[in-house]
């Protein structure tokens, strides 16, 4: 008999438990097919983005460390083709950086080359963006990442596919922006798109997803759902406010939750489920790709949000109980330790397993002081988001969804 007390919470609307063995008969659950997609070489060459270099590291070593790998297919990617990056970036893009790679062996890989030059620029290769050493391949890594855990859930080898690498929302068909140097979202929602008619993309990244947004802004066969921090061109990237919908076919398939600093769990919690349960409702999705950024978190220096990796894991966990085919990928998380923790959790939530507190020990053990543990509790700051404000934001979207055509006339498109 199940001994209530071993629980340290329990949410009946998800059934995530965080720190006790799951019930037997929740025991079918872990029958899912689960892949993970990582080799040496994909992290390496994921690492020269100098905005994340030393990450995938902490991420993938605090998997490791708690057995996860164990419980996952581990899938080798291919780096993408040319001809895979041009299915959504313009070949003079493509051919930039493959031109201006410069595949040296030196140990500075953040070596500018030619940044600062104006037909960089064009390419918005410059701040946000620096051209590097490897650029090109890492490109081509990380984008072939995501194709591979899409043609996972595609031929059905997988009913979850997760790709920390991944999630680089901003990217634009010809440029790169806010460190992102190709959108592999779009190209797994295309790759997706050969199997699966109607495809939900879910975007829980502190920063608007851009990019995705803009890629799909016509279709009717893609549905983008945004929640992010919003206050003008004073946040990058500075859309992503309430009444961006949608234009023509794909009117009424872009949902966007503007929220302000210090929204906190239970209130992200209720929102996240109010519109998304809306969403499913509506649109019928048949594969869902949920982008998990990690600077939504408390504490991370880019973001200001006060969330908590059990708080946002919930609205994982939520998705994932719909029981429908989910590509899960990384994004933004600029603290690298607190990033690890919160993918591995979504690790955890995907393979239903439930973790220790405390961190094992393992060559990044020290990167989790001075605690050591998993989970942590959010800072203390003021919440911007008044209840009334988020009620006209949930009532206003309820009625953008009630717009849409049904499934079936969708399906005509």
């Amino acid at each position: 008999e199940l001994d209530w007390r071993q629980f340290r919470s329990w949410d009946m609307a998800t059934a995530t438990c965080v720190s006790a063995k799951l019930p037997e008969e929740d025991e079918c659950s872990k029958k899912k097919k689960v892949c993970i997609v990582h080799s040496k070489q994909l992290l390496d060459l994921a690492e020269k983005n100098p905005r994340f270099t030393g990450r995938g590291s902490l991420v993938h070593s605090l998997i490791e460390a708690y057995g996860l790998l164990n419980k996952l297919r581990i899938l080798e990617p291919s780096l993408a083709t040319k001809k895979e990056l041009q299915t959504f970036h313009s070949s003079a893009y493509i051919h930039f950086l493959d031109t201006h790679n410069n595949d040296s062996s030196d140990d500075d890989d953040l070596l500018l080359l030619g940044a600062e030059s104006e037909e960089a620029e064009v390419f918005g290769l410059g701040y946000d963006c620096p051209l590097f050493a490897g650029v090109f391949q890492c490109v081509s890594a990380v984008a072939g990442s995501s194709l591979t855990a899409a043609s996972a859930l595609v031929d059905g080898e997988a009913s979850v596919a997760l790709n920390w690498y991944g999630g680089w929302h901003h990217g634009r068909k010809d440029e790169a922006s806010g460190f992102c140097y190709c959108n592999d979202i779009v190209l797994a929602i295309l790759r997706l798109q050969e199997k699966f008619q109607r495809v939900l993309y879910v975007d829980i990244d502190v920063h608007h997803g851009d990019g995705v947004e803009d890629a799909f802004y016509h279709s009717p066969r893609v549905m983008t759902v945004s929640l992010h921090k919003y206050c003008g061109p004073g946040f990058f990237p500075g859309t992503g406010d309430l009444d961006s919908v949608g234009s023509g076919k794909g009117r009424y398939h872009c949902i966007n939750v503007p929220l302000s600093d210090g929204i906190r769990d239970e209130q992200y919690e209720k929102i996240f489920k109010r519109v998304l349960s809306e969403v499913k409702l509506s649109f019928d999705p048949h594969v869902v790709v949920m982008q998990c950024g990690a600077d939504m978190l408390s504490g991370d220096p880019v973001g200001s949000f006060c969330l908590t990796p059990e708080g946002a894991g919930k609205c994982v966990s939520f998705v994932l109980h719909w029981d429908i085919p989910t590509l899960l990928l990384g994004g933004g998380g600029y603290h690298f330790s607190n990033t690890a923790r919160f993918w591995t959790h979504c690790t955890a939530l995907a393979v239903r397993e439930v973790l220790s507190y405390e961190i094992p020990d393992h060559d990044h053990f020290a990167h989790y002081g001075p605690d050591y543990e998993l989970y942590f509790t959010a800072a203390n700051r003021p919440n911007d988001n008044p209840q009334k404000k988020i009620d006209n934001i949930l009532q206003t979207i309820s009625q953008y969804l009630s717009n849409l055509p049904s499934s079936a006339e969708t399906q005509r498109f």
